[in-house]
């Protein structure tokens, strides 16, 4: 039989019965985590809106929207959020980066302000 004894055939059906068991056997399933649900492009919008009202120096607003956004809904309400990073001139007059965080949810400020 091909110069190999029988141990050898067995331990090297054994080997492969294992191996192709472990390549097929299904992996242990990992819970997955629901997906966050993107807030709508109006709700973009009106944060951009409230960043410009907000500033201080509204003309010197630059918006990074499609670098610095992100959003989600959670809760079973859909609370919304939007993180926007956007750079303005201060009181000073000095270009200084900022990120904004617009809720829109009942009972929490609308807009917050902190230096990036």
């Amino acid at each position: 039989m091909l110069g190999y004894s029988k141990f050898e055939w067995i331990v090297a059906g054994i080997l492969g019965v294992v191996l192709f068991s472990w390549i097929l056997w299904p992996a242990e399933k990992k819970p997955t985590e629901p997906k966050t649900k993107k807030v709508s492009s109006s709700e973009i919008m009106k944060c951009s809106e409230l960043i410009k009202t907000s500033a201080t120096n509204p003309s010197t607003v630059v918006l990074h929207e499609l670098a610095g956004t992100s959003s989600d809904r959670k809760g079973s309400g859909g609370t919304s959020r939007v993180k926007m990073d956007f750079e303005a001139k201060n009181t000073f007059g000095i270009q200084v980066e900022y990120q904004a965080v617009c809720q829109f949810a009942k009972g929490v400020p609308s807009i917050q302000i902190f230096n990036r």
